[in-house]
This record gives C-alpha cells, structure tokens and sequence, in this order.
C-alpha cells in the first residue's frame, strides 16, 4: 500500500511518520515569486568508495603450519586480493604464542601484499593462542575507528578472517597470556575455558560495531586441516563460538586443495543493511526567514544584505575579512567578522570540506560540529543549514520548540520558517510545502521516493562575484534539495546524505528561470556522507 507523507503547516499540527519524515510546513498558494521541485530519489546503493570494507586477515603461522598450508595461505590471500574492488582496504597479522602486525593498518592491496612475504618468516615455537589473534584484532579495529572519519566507520564493513591449524591452548598456558577471565579460567575442562575465553574476546571485536557506531563487524573463522586424519574436534567447537560471537557466519573448513576456494566463497561486499528515508527538504540559502518577514541574503552567509549593509559588513562577500568563516556564523558565534579569527588561532583548512557539508573546517572547529559527518547531531538537518537556520547542530531538535509557537525547530527548518519567533502567518503563506510518497523499488531492492517540494520563496538576491571572480547574475536563488536515508531503527544514528543543487533566476515581478515546477530524477542527486 502507498504511503503518502503530505505536511501542511496551515493545519497546525505536527505530522510524524514511520520513516522518521516529520515537518510542519506551509500552505501558501504558489506564486510567481516561488518555484517547486518534484521527482524521484532511492537511498544509495551501499557499494563504492563511499561504503568502504576493511578485511583483515589474521592468520596462524610457525612450527605447527606446514609448508605446504604457507603457500596455500599465501595463495588464497594474494587471489582474493587482487580480485577485490578499489573500496577494499586490507591488514594482516600472524600469530602462534602471540600476535604480531605485518601490515598493522588498513591499506590498499598491493601495500598489503607487499607485507606478505614477511610470513613466512614468522617463526615462533611454542603453545598456539587464537586468543592473542583476536586481542590483536580488537587493537586494529578499533585504532582504526578511533582515528577515521565517523561517517565513514558508520557505513564501513569490518571483515576479519582467521586461518589457523591448530587448537587455541591459552588456557593450558595462563603464564603466556596474561588476563584470562576467571569465569573462564574456573571451568571444569581446558576446552570449556577456551570457548568461555573465545566468545569473550570475539564478543569485545563484535561490541566495537555498536561502541563506535560501526556499519559491521564480523570475524570469519577458516580451519585448514591435513587430509587424513581430517578436522579436529576441539577447532571445530572453538571456531563455532568465535563465529556465533562474531557475527553469526559459518565455520569455514578447507585442506590446502580448497583453501583458495574457500577464501574465495567469502563476500567482501560492502555493509548490506536496509536504509530508509530519514528526511527530506528544500533549502533556498538567499532567502532569510527572520521575525515573520521574508529578507534576501545575497552572499548566503546568514546574515541579510540590509543588515550588512547596517554592520559595515560586504553583502556581496561571504567572508568579508577573508578568515575562512563566513560572516554570518563570526557574528553568531561571537567573533570579529572584520578580524581574522583563524590565522595562527586554530589550525585548521579553510579549503577542506571532508563531509561535504559547506561547512569549511575551520568553520566546522569554530562551532564544535564533526568535520566528518555532515550532520552532527542526527536529526536528519545538514550542520550548514542548522547553522543558516539558528538552530543548535549538536543537539537534535526534532522535538524541541524554541519559539513555542507549535512548530519544533527541525519543522520550522524543513518549512523554512524562523525557529526563534512565532511567525504562524508568515508559515502559513511562505512555508514550503514538503510531500513524500513510496515509488518502486530499485531492481536490486533499494526503496524509492517521489519527493515534491513546493511554495518554495525566491528573493531579488543583487550580483555577486564568485570565488574565481565571475559574476553571478542578479536574481540568482541558490536551491538545495536535500535528503538523508539511514537505518530504520535509528533516528538519531549518522545518516547518508544526497543533495540537490539547481540555480533558480528571479527577475521581479514574476520571471523565473526555469520556469514551471524543475523536474529530479535518482541520477540527479549527488550522494555525499
């Protein structure tokens, strides 16, 4: 059954839905001075750069691998790397008595395989501990959490898969491995307290996807076996509490003949989860919704021309002291926008925009957002337009009404309304009108949307150069088009944004290029984090 989220402020009623869309938005009657959109988007496809996969490979090495297994291990390592996608990234470790990193990062696969010559030379004589693998592993990971980007972590998958011989004796040998948990340690068989300490550890790998708001982890046992005597009992029953601890997937086995193979079967498929649409909105950054009046802002730096003009600030300049931030975010954050704030006080790039936000770093420094995630706090708005709008980009503010007008802030945005006065009237006859309903499937299951954003206000902004020193004509409007998807079950989790940018030119009283409603297909919109 179609479901249709239709918002109309006029009404005066927040509107929720299961797909975690809600916006109080205006009824005016579309008029000359007003554009729409309307077309399709489908939450992104979760392959490419922007869903990376990090694989490690953890794997046994020393006196108890054959010479043989070496080479098959090396082979089905160097196969399946060679066969994965530019997304892909890869580490590698052995261990026997410990664990020791031979690529101790993520990298691409030919610096992977650089390192792998470096096995065989892994020598280490003594009792075999699949425990130290997985402490290892747990360092990797999370290193690599706490240090990337936590947009990307939140759509990445960790895969880590574990070759190995030989049954893990940690327990036999406590001197060597120092912290096992007494409630493993007081079991009655060695077995029993191997499994107790192996889920423990392979639970903490598992729990890191939930403590760093991974897209996923899972580690892959694969047991090699000599044919005969054939699989041992007691690496058979560890590796089924490693993979139930790690994420669910089948104990893998494999003789030297199908070790390829084996490693071949395992998916390095970007995270797999269903995605839905979080919110959806049109954003026209010439256009200042302030006090119930409508104000143009030519620049687009949230300040309006007039009141430029009134604080001896440029309106035709963004950045008028030429410091990286934008006037109107120095004069909300209390700084100097004739003085530069930047040079020599923050490091920081005022060139970067690693979130795609248009927020700059130094920008994104100065009010405590992430410059990797472009919406901060979760609730759906860009950290830009937050900024644009004088709502707080690191506290969701789906449920908050600051003006108490009957409008939550994160509606009034969505309407393009102003969030800090009652402006009821003005909603009524300037807020956008937003409308999502269901549309088909992708062929490959993706869900689909057929998005309408109407009444949207254009404003008689004046020429302007650009940063290269071009001028933009008189009456250009700015439109953006924004949706983010992300998990169903997860309001406030980090979502994936997808915009939409069209020029909209305004010559008053009622001449506008394009005219009509502006057509958006799925292609048109630019997936960003």
């Amino acid at each position: 059954m179609r479901r249709i989220f239709s918002f109309v402020l006029l009404a005066l009623t927040a509107a929720c839905t299961d797909a975690g869309v809600y916006a109080l938005q205006g009824s005016g009657v579309p008029g000359p001075d007003r554009t729409a959109f309307e077309g399709d988007v489908c939450v992104p496809l979760a392959a490419g750069d922007t869903f990376p996969v990090k694989v490690l490979f953890l794997v046994e090495g020393g006196n108890t691998v054959p010479v043989s297994t070496v080479g098959a291990i090396m082979t089905s390592i160097q196969n399946s790397a060679q066969r994965a996608g530019t997304n892909v990234k890869f580490a590698l470790a052995a261990y026997h008595v410990t664990a020791q990193g031979l690529q101790g990062s993520f990298a691409d696969a030919t610096t992977m395989l650089g390192q792998l010559p470096n096995y065989p030379a892994f020598q280490q004589v003594g009792p075999v501990s699949m425990r130290s693998a997985l402490k290892l592993a747990k360092s990797i990971l999370s290193g690599d959490m706490q240090t990337s980007c936590r947009g990307t972590v939140n759509r990445t998958r960790y895969l880590i898969i574990m070759i190995q011989t030989s049954a893990d004796t940690s327990c036999d040998y406590p001197a060597l491995n120092a912290g096992l948990s007494t409630q493993c340690t007081v079991l009655p068989t060695s077995l029993d307290c191997s499994k107790c300490e192996l889920t423990g550890v392979t639970g903490e790998i598992k729990g890191l996807e939930q403590q760093y708001g991974a897209g996923q982890v899972t580690v892959q046992p694969v047991y090699v076996f000599d044919t005969p005597p054939g699989p041992d009992q007691t690496v058979v029953e560890q590796d089924a509490v490693i993979s139930t601890s790690g994420g669910g997937t089948t104990p893998r086995t494999a003789s030297d003949q199908t070790l390829d193979q084996v490693i071949g079967a395992i998916s390095f498929a970007s995270v797999q989860r269903d995605l839905t649409i979080k919110r959806f909105f049109a954003f026209n950054r010439n256009a200042l919704a302030r006090g119930g009046q409508q104000l143009v802002d030519s620049d687009g730096d949230g300040l309006s021309d007039d009141e430029e003009v009134a604080i001896g600030t440029n309106p035709l300049n963004p950045d008028t002291d030429g410091d990286g931030l934008t006037d109107g975010l120095e004069r909300a954050a209390g700084l100097d926008p004739f003085t530069d704030d930047v040079s020599g006080v923050i490091q920081c790039n005022p060139f970067l925009d690693d979130d795609a936000d248009l927020l700059n770093e130094c920008e994104e420094r100065v009010i405590g957002t992430d410059p990797c995630v472009a919406d901060s706090d979760g609730d759906g708005l860009s950290d830009f337009v937050e900024v644009m709008s004088r709502t707080n980009p690191l506290v969701p503010e789906d449920l908050t009404d600051t003006d108490r007008d009957g409008a939550s802030n994160a509606d009034e945005v969505t309407g393009h309304t102003d969030p800090l006065s009652n402006d009821g009237e003005f909603r009524a006859d300037r807020g956008y009108v937003v409308q999502v309903s269901d549309a088909d499937p992708t062929p490959d299951g993706r869900a689909c949307y057929h998005v309408r954003a109407t009444n949207v206000s254009l404003v008689a902004t004046q020429a302007r150069p650009d940063p290269l020193g071009n001028i933009i004509p008189a009456g250009t409007n700015d439109i953006l088009l924004y949706f983010q998807s992300g998990r169903s079950n997860d309001p406030h989790g980090i979502g994936i944004a997808e915009t939409f940018e069209q020029r909209v030119l305004f010559t008053p009283p009622g001449t506008k290029a394009p005219p009509g409603t502006i057509g958006v297909a799925p292609a048109d919109w630019v997936v960003g984090r």
